[in-house]
């Protein structure tokens, strides 16, 4: 049962704290009075697509990252279309073991080539320690999804275009899309309310890890993407591989993926209630941020489109979320990765107390 029944929507999960929605008399949020489930275009059309236009050696690329939506969008290309497959997977220092192992077993069980793209000179990794430096005394990390938002799109253009395939399948689910503001805006109104000496700290390491996006940004080309301007966000340009979401097509359910992968893959799933983002170390820096920032994390949002389109029920998913987004859970998740980064017991503890 919900704790806390009067600021928490009564048909999801959102709280009354969350930017743009209100609840009504009955207690339902803006977001679940005017859904409207979206109908699926079909395998059909997507099949049309894709085999308007043929590849030289490959049909497509699938940026893998050895979370369950990208490893099923492989398999279903593969497995289910026959496509001739080239598995492309940017490995940062961010990625997780079991991500790794995952991307090995699906493309070995499968027979698909994978090509594995990483950057030079630790560049993730500066970027980030410099950036964690910058906006931990803040309490909230808007930014630190920036190079890979930019560098996936990039490398997988890159491959595309040095190969000569003309698709570029994705697995982006509308559960994972939501809108909160400008996140911008609200990092900023935080370094506004800052010491002088967090303020100074906040504009000397933002602008070293400005010059990691850059370089990165060198690194990686895409046209129309000038290196120096890093904050823009870019897509795949008009010409060149075009990008398909997968889920705009076929419909996309947990449990089925899950089972499907384990049975016909290898893939295994992390020892977790819910094994979106699980690949990346970096995904709990957002929740602990939303949590604080909204009442709610990112896990919470995700959980709470999905009750609007019946996958899960809201019982089920409260329960999920009383563990994911715990105070106790999401700092042994965190404090790795401060540890890894190098950050300093000061920064850390101004973090957990700001907001």
């Amino acid at each position: 049962m919900d704790p806390d029944p009067f600021t928490r929507c009564s048909k999801c999960l959102l709280p009354k704290s969350f930017p743009g929605i209100d609840l009504d008399s009955e207690g339902v949020c803006t977001l679940c009075r005017t859904y409207r489930k979206r109908e699926l275009h079909g395998e059909d059309a997507l099949l049309g697509k894709i085999r308007s236009k043929q590849g030289k050696a490959y049909d497509c690329i699938v940026g893998i990252s050895g979370g369950k939506d990208s490893c099923y969008v492989a398999y279903l290309a593969k497995k289910r279309y026959d496509l001739r497959v080239l598995a492309v997977c940017y490995d940062f220092p961010f990625l997780c073991d079991l991500a790794r192992d995952n991307i090995r077993a699906v493309c070995g069980s499968l027979g698909i080539e994978l090509e594995v793209v990483r950057s030079r000179r630790d560049l993730e990794y500066n970027l980030l320690r410099n950036h964690m430096l910058s906006v931990c005394a803040t309490g909230t990390t808007w930014g630190q999804c920036l190079f890979c938002h930019y560098g996936i799109d990039a490398v997988l253009y890159n491959v595309g275009i040095s190969k000569e395939i003309p698709w570029i399948l994705g697995g982006v689910t509308k559960y994972e899309k939501w809108e909160c503001g400008s996140r911008t805006r609200l990092l900023l109104g935080r370094v506004k309310k800052s010491s002088f000496t967090d303020i100074f700290r906040f504009a000397y390491f933002q602008m070293k890890s400005y010059a990691w996006l850059a370089e990165q940004r060198r690194q990686f080309r895409m046209p129309e993407a000038p290196w120096y301007d890093v904050y823009t966000e870019v897509s795949l340009p008009p010409y060149g591989p075009e990008g398909v979401n997968v889920f705009e097509y076929v419909q996309w359910n947990q449990n089925t993926i899950e089972e499907t992968l384990r049975k016909e893959t290898g893939w295994v799933k992390p020892e977790k209630l819910i094994s979106w983002r699980y690949d990346c170390s970096l995904e709990p820096f957002l929740d602990y941020t939303y949590k604080k920032e909204f009442g709610i994390s990112t896990v919470g949002i995700f959980l709470s489109h999905q009750i609007r389109d019946g996958l899960i029920d809201r019982e089920s998913a409260l329960e999920v979320l009383r563990t994911s987004e715990s105070e106790e859970s999401l700092r042994a998740k965190l404090e790795p990765v401060f540890e890894y980064l190098r950050i300093p017991d000061d920064l850390k503890g101004k973090f957990y107390s700001t907001l």
